[in-house]
């Protein structure tokens, strides 16, 4: 890990299944902050990655992908059941994932953007606080989250709540952000919400923070990211600890 001390702005954007952090994503980049989604760059690798193609099939059987394409729908089976096979594929997909937002990120620093998000479900479980300036968490009270999740992807509610137990809980990502964008309304008041945390975002300085220094970064390399747990909810958006942004009433 290398500190970076530049003036650019590197934003964690995460929050627990069906809070709405995909919704935020597209407000940042509609307010001309560039997010990288760690699904997706963990879907072009494990589709294109062959030594990580490699390692789920060693690791889950050759079931793992058909036709020569990932079978998400039955490695999710697997994995959401059983602890041991989600940290397994967590340990061969995370760390080359959060690499390669590292290194987009940069490429994007040198193109000219000084703020960039990038979009991640499991920055806290992963250890990885310590790359970003700041970390924006999306929230949701819960029966609103599961509700939205169990609609979006046709799963039953018991199966969103055991999908969502096997994350960080809602409230300890709260304690540990920066910023805590509510989301128990509709888009309107969302987009307010977050227009105001990406004025905020923009106008912050930097804070030194870690930088990997290459693709073969491992689990033990992240963990050392790890900062400390006194996070929590604060009026100074400066100060380093959390910042709340409820949605507006009107």
């Amino acid at each position: 890990m290398t500190p970076v001390t530049d003036n650019t702005v590197l934003v964690g954007l995460t929050g627990s299944i069906g809070a709405g952090k995909s919704a935020v994503a597209d407000l940042f980049e509609e307010a001309g902050i560039p997010v990288l989604r760690a699904d997706l760059i963990a879907r072009e690798l494990m589709t294109d990655d062959q030594a990580m193609r490699e390692e789920i099939v060693a690791a889950f059987g050759t079931d793992a992908y058909r036709d020569g394409e990932l079978d998400r729908a039955w490695l999710a089976r697997q994995v959401f059941a059983d602890r041991q096979k989600l940290a397994r594929l967590n340990e061969i997909v995370h760390p080359r994932t959060i690499a390669a937002q590292g290194m987009r990120a940069r490429r994007l620093f040198d193109e000219g953007s000084r703020v960039v998000a990038c979009e991640a479900a499991l920055i806290f479980e992963t250890g990885g606080e310590g790359r970003f300036d700041y970390i924006v968490v999306v929230d949701a009270d819960p029966e609103i989250r599961l509700a939205r999740a169990a609609g979006r992807d046709g799963s039953s509610l018991e199966q969103v709540r055991a999908r969502d137990a096997m994350q960080m809980s809602a409230q300890h990502k709260v304690e540990r952000a920066d910023f805590v964008i509510r989301n128990n309304g509709d888009l309107e008041q969302l987009r307010a919400s977050t227009a105001f945390v990406i004025s905020l975002l923009k106008a912050l300085p930097p804070r030194e923070r870690l930088e990997i220094d290459d693709e073969g970064a491992d689990a033990d390399d992240l963990e050392d990211d790890d900062v400390d747990d006194e996070d929590i909810e604060s009026e100074d958006p400066e100060d380093d600890e959390g910042f709340e942004v409820d949605q507006p009433n009107d």
